[in-house]
């Protein structure tokens, strides 16, 4: 007589529903053989290399398009703008500067 596994006593692991099925809820005891696959399905690990599901694809893609902070560099326009504004007077901004000035 074959002994199939089932956790809770009413469903059986491979799907079988005859009300003289033998069962247990020890792994070990099991015979079956459909049963003894759906225990090893539980056991297996998860696939490791599984595709992106396209939601996945989204978040990375959105996480790669925002802006990222700008690595600190020499800017010598900015240096330049800076000395001038630290100069006493009415210190003029070099030509070709396309910007504002306080003071002409």
């Amino acid at each position: 007589m074959v002994t199939h596994y089932s956790s809770n006593g009413s469903e059986i692991a491979c799907g079988r529903n005859t009300p003289k099925v033998v069962s247990c809820a020890s792994p070990e005891q099991v015979t079956c053989k459909s049963c003894l696959r759906s225990l090893a399905k539980a056991d297996a690990p998860a696939v490791a290399n599984k595709a992106p599901s396209l939601a996945d694809i989204r978040k990375q893609k959105a996480q790669a398009s925002q802006p990222k902070a700008a690595p600190a560099r020499f800017d010598a326009k900015a240096q330049w703008r800076a000395r001038l504004a630290e100069l006493p007077g009415r210190s003029r901004l070099p030509r070709g500067t396309q910007g504002t000035q306080r003071f002409v």
